[in-house]
């Protein structure tokens, strides 16, 4: 109970110290006063009031060394409070309005981790994906040599998983659905995106899934051959790239009826286009 009550009293009279110096602060028209409580209050972990106070007098530091200072801390802030998209910003700012400052490399590669970071989980909104892999893939060819470089190749490797798995799951929602040429050719691209995806091969089989259904079950026959023909080329491609296929039994099954709806499309095509001369000829 002592120890419970004295760590109460600390948080207080933390907080009351923290207020303290933000109230003088904001009372203050030295900006130098100001800039120092602003980093107090940031070492303190107090990052929303010292972003306020660096927000103040920023223009008030423009051109001088302290400018760089609090652009980085702004920025570091912003992380350290799970704005990471505004950090992510931020820091890329810093990297390009400052160069030669000896912070530059671990700025660029903060801003690519704080996208990173606000990369949502696979079935929301990836904008922030894309960026993430986009800003670590700069930064690598910006700074080859970094210690950050393996580090960055892993995020890269996770947001395109995560996509990867995005991708997947909205073709098997086509599929579902009996949108089987939606669900077609958005298989086929991520197979063409992902070509390394450990959903390759369940893909080539939901492909030939979806071609034979559209074929067999969802075509009119002038375009029936065709589709028939493109289904036997997507089991082709499944036999191919994985010849013990896991889904062999099932592709064999769907591969006997194409053969056969080939048969006998081609016997019907045959017969329509006789009818259609016998036609013409009356």
């Amino acid at each position: 109970m002592f120890k419970k009550l004295s760590l109460i009293v600390l948080i207080g009279a933390s907080v009351m110290s923290c207020n303290k110096t933000y109230n003088k602060a904001m009372k203050s028209t030295d900006k130098d006063e100001i800039f120092e409580l602003a980093t107090q209050l940031y070492e303190n972990g107090k990052y929303d009031l010292a972003n306020e106070l660096y927000e103040k007098i920023s223009t008030s530091f423009v051109g001088t060394e302290k400018a760089a200072d609090i652009a980085y801390n702004m920025a570091q802030a912003n992380f350290n409070e799970n704005n990471f998209r505004l950090a992510g910003h931020q820091f890329k700012a810093f990297a390009g309005a400052y160069p030669m400052d000896s912070r530059a490399e671990e700025a660029l590669f903060k801003s690519a981790y704080s996208y990173y970071k606000d990369s949502p989980k696979y079935d929301l909104d990836q904008t922030s994906t894309y960026t993430g892999i986009s800003e670590l893939q700069s930064f690598i060819n910006t700074y080859p040599d970094s210690k950050h470089i393996s580090e960055a190749n892993d995020y890269i490797t996770e947001l395109r998983q995560k996509l990867e798995l995005k991708a997947f799951d909205i073709a098997k929602v086509y599929y579902k659905t009996m949108k089987y040429k939606a669900a077609a050719v958005t298989f086929d691209n991520m197979i063409d995106e992902y070509p390394d995806s450990k959903f390759r091969e369940e893909a080539l089989m939901y492909s030939l899934r979806s071609k034979a259904e559209l074929a067999l079950n969802f075509s009119r026959i002038e375009l029936k051959d065709l589709r028939l023909q493109e289904a036997r080329t997507q089991y082709l491609l499944l036999k191919r790239y994985y010849p013990d296929t896991q889904f062999k039994s099932e592709a064999d099954k769907l591969l006997d009826k194409i053969n056969k709806d080939i048969d006998l499309t081609k016997t019907t095509l045959k017969d329509l286009d006789k009818a259609r001369k016998n036609l013409d000829k009356e």
